[in-house]
């Protein structure tokens, strides 16, 4: 977050989380959407660490 965000942030904590679910919730409906929806990504959670794109 402190790559994003600087150490001024004064905002919700929760501001990465409801960004995240906004990006998956995205690409669920491109899934849906798409004729081709083995090649969308993911996103992964690494606990402790961040986020994966996966393929």
């Amino acid at each position: 977050m402190a790559d994003v965000w600087d150490e001024n942030w004064f905002g919700s904590t929760k501001t990465l989380d409801v960004t995240m679910a906004s990006l998956r919730r995205r690409l669920t409906e491109a899934t849906h959407t798409a004729s081709r929806p083995a090649l969308l990504p993911r996103i992964t959670t690494l606990r402790g660490h961040g986020y994966r794109l996966e393929s």
